[in-house]
């Protein structure tokens, strides 16, 4: 029966680290409407104006602000989607008053030629921590003091964002479960136990 007891606390201990482990990586929905393009450039159609769209980012919200710069947040973007295409990302969020934003470059070149995204906040105040600078863009998403800047090249399209929500906190779910389902296997042992 010891044995039992001491094999659910090892499972327990592992389950919690495992599933704590991915929970500072979260998923965040940008959408927008295209309202500008850039003169002479003929934009791909999900971009052209009056189309709204939606770019999907995987954030790390464990990331550390970059040293000496309290609000810049480097390697706090790991993927984007957009247009059906997922990149990995190179790219930084920056939390500070009067001027925050979201910036992100793919890490390789993509064939709809998308090279730079810059989700800018004019409204935000300085943060210390990413979760609370996503917290700010999602509260002034839909407010004229955010914009959204595309850019293929030297060609830029121009978005108005209309939300920016996180649609989910991706892998601990399963682990939780499994955390949840482990006092059910000791009550299972002890029974066994107690039965022998």
């Amino acid at each position: 029966m010891t044995y039992f007891k001491a094999s659910a606390i090892v499972c327990i201990a592992a389950l919690a680290f495992a599933a704590t482990a991915h929970a500072e990586i979260q998923n965040w929905r940008l959408t927008a409407t295209s309202y500008r393009v850039q003169d002479g450039f003929t934009a791909p159609a999900f971009v052209q104006t009056g189309n709204t769209f939606s770019i999907d980012y995987v954030i790390d919200t464990s990331a550390a602000p970059l040293s000496g710069w309290d609000n810049l947040f480097n390697r706090s973007i790991l993927s984007f989607t957009l247009n059906g295409i997922t990149s990995e990302a190179s790219g930084y969020i920056l939390a500070h008053d009067g001027l925050s934003a979201i910036n992100v470059s793919p890490t390789q070149g993509r064939s709809d030629g998308i090279d730079f995204i810059s989700f800018n906040n004019f409204a935000g105040k300085s943060q210390s921590d990413v979760a609370s600078a996503l917290k700010d863009f999602s509260t002034y998403a839909k407010t004229p003091s955010t914009d959204l800047r595309v850019d293929f090249g030297d060609k830029s399209v121009w978005a108005q964002p209309s939300s920016f929500v996180m649609t989910s906190v991706p892998e601990p779910a399963s682990g939780w479960l499994m955390l949840v389902g482990a006092p059910l296997v000791l009550l299972r042992a002890r029974k066994q136990g107690a039965a022998a």
